[in-house]
């Protein structure tokens, strides 16, 4: 009876979810059964993500590797997105691909994920598949897992390169990837993957960096474990995390394939994380902090470093086919993202101020400006203050506007977030000041010299070391400076006019 139970139970979900099917795609027959097929898929990927948990909790409850609450159902609601049919591609590898946007704020890495949803056991999922079937490295003693543990491939990437993957592999029957990174050289972009049973999970493909690999240069992509996921770096710089779909403890085996060659791997135990390539270290940052100018003349207007040529979105070209001014060699003393800049201990304090000018991009989604104590991503850093203004949400209203996000990073985990709807006077394509000063009792931000924010202390400024920028701007110049007072006033040049607080 029992069997019975289940037998109907059974088959009316697979009733419900073929109408689900029919209904979320007009009832095109072809695109149902695409749909359905997906869904299917993922159910059964999610199936057994978990008996891979539930197995190892049973031979050993104290490696759960705090994954007892892994969210499971986000595998197979990708497959349940029915708002992006139309992206539905008739090409031969048949995928889906849709954009969903998460709406928590839980890291500044944490902003955008696209999404591509590939059947691993059709023939037509082609970039699972590799015409040499011999890896290029293959490697099944790499020991015992723990958090810390990173694993640091180098090789060459061939000039007619199309795409290689690092996979870190269960030694089982069914050769489970529990990490699966696939750079695809056309598409400018990285996939991170798992294949349990034979069976494909869904995608990630977004990352807060821009695609990093060249076709005939040598690359370096580090891989650390952690107990919360995979934390990977591609040429010295941190390009995404991932998190763990099926225990890490049990992986044996690192192989490389692709078109890629001399591929090397070296094993460590690491404190932090990234591991810095030259350049990739971190940058002094300029001080102009001489008190003997602590006062100016109110009528000086402020000083805007960047040069005009650069603020151009493109130089004119001349007939001779070169620019007035080599715009190119102007891009190339801009300053690369993500930035990294040390700062001496105690030098932010109440009268000087961090000042940031560059541009923001032209369809410019969200970036971020961390004051923090520590120069890598893991172990995770103290952040004094948390600056991110996100745009998205703004393109029903005037230009420049966002929500401004202020927060702090202290005791092991984010402090309650502070988030405002305002007129940043950050303009797509345009050039910006942005000026974060310290004062008594807080950070205040202005923008080409006007106020549009502020952040009370959480912690000390003075703890501060590093300045970590990221996201959709260009940056030209960051210094420290001094907040000068104005002569015969009692003011500062960067001041609150809705404060009456006088010096």
């Amino acid at each position: 009876m029992t069997a019975l139970i289940l037998l109907v139970c059974h088959s009316v979900r697979e009733l419900v979810d073929l109408s689900d099917a029919l209904w979320q795609n007009a009832f095109n027959i072809e695109r149902s059964l695409h749909y359905y097929r997906i869904k299917r898929r993922l159910q059964l990927f999610r199936f057994h993500c978990q008996q891979f948990w539930l197995r190892q909790s049973l031979n050993n409850s104290d490696s759960m590797q705090r994954r007892t609450d892994i969210d499971f159902a986000a595998f197979e609601a990708h497959a349940e997105c029915s708002q992006n049919v139309d992206a539905f591609d008739n090409t031969r590898k048949e995928h889906l691909r849709f954009q969903q946007s998460e709406g928590r704020h839980q890291a500044p890495l944490d902003c955008f994920n696209d999404i591509e949803v590939v059947d691993g056991k059709e023939f037509e999922a082609s970039f699972y598949e590799y015409a040499d079937a011999v890896p290029k490295y293959f490697n099944d003693q790499i020991g015992q897992i723990s958090e810390g543990i990173s694993f640091t491939v180098t090789g060459y990437l061939a000039v007619n390169c199309e795409r290689f993957s690092i996979n870190l592999v269960h030694n089982n029957e069914t050769r489970d990837v529990a990490l699966h990174i696939n750079p695809r050289l056309p598409q400018n972009y990285i996939v991170r993957n798992t294949k349990v049973q034979d069976i494909w999970g869904s995608e990630e493909v977004s990352s807060a960096l821009p695609f990093l690999l060249s076709r005939g240069d040598k690359f370096f992509i580090q891989v650390l474990v952690t107990d919360a996921c995979y934390m990977i770096s591609v040429n010295g710089q941190h390009f995404a995390t991932y998190t763990h779909r099926i225990p890490y403890r049990d992986v044996r085996i690192l192989e490389v394939k692709g078109d890629v060659g001399n591929v090397e791997m070296q094993r460590t135990l690491v404190l932090s994380y990234p591991q810095r390539l030259p350049q990739s270290e971190v940058k002094n940052i300029e001080l102009h902090i001489d008190n003997d100018g602590n006062e100016i003349d109110s009528s000086v207007e402020e000083t805007v470093k960047i040069p005009h040529e650069w603020c151009l979105i493109s130089a004119p070209i001349t007939q001779s086919g070169s620019s007035p001014k080599s715009t190119n060699s102007l891009n190339d003393l801009a300053l690369t993202l993500p930035y990294y800049g040390a700062l001496p201990p105690n030098s932010l304090v109440e009268g000087r101020c961090l000042k940031i000018e560059g541009r923001v991009r032209l369809l410019p989604h969200s970036f971020y400006i961390n004051l923090q104590k520590g120069q890598d991503i893991w172990p995770h850093p103290l952040i004094a203050f948390h600056l991110n203004p996100r745009f998205t949400k703004a393109s029903s209203g005037a230009i420049g506007k966002a929500v401004v996000c202020r927060n702090a990073w202290l005791d092991g985990g984010w402090a309650q977030e502070e988030r405002s709807e305002l007129d940043t006077n950050f303009r797509p394509g345009r050039t910006f000041s942005l000026a974060i000063v310290c004062t008594k009792t807080a950070y205040e931000v202005y923008v080409n010299r006007i106020f549009m924010t502020d952040f009370k202390y959480k912690v000390s400024p003075g703890l501060v070391d590093a300045v970590y920028i990221q996201g959709d701007v260009k940056l030209w110049n960051v210094t420290l400076e001094q907040n000068p007072l104005i002569k015969g006033k009692n003011v500062r040049v960067y001041h609150n006019p809705l404060d009456t607080f006088e010096f």
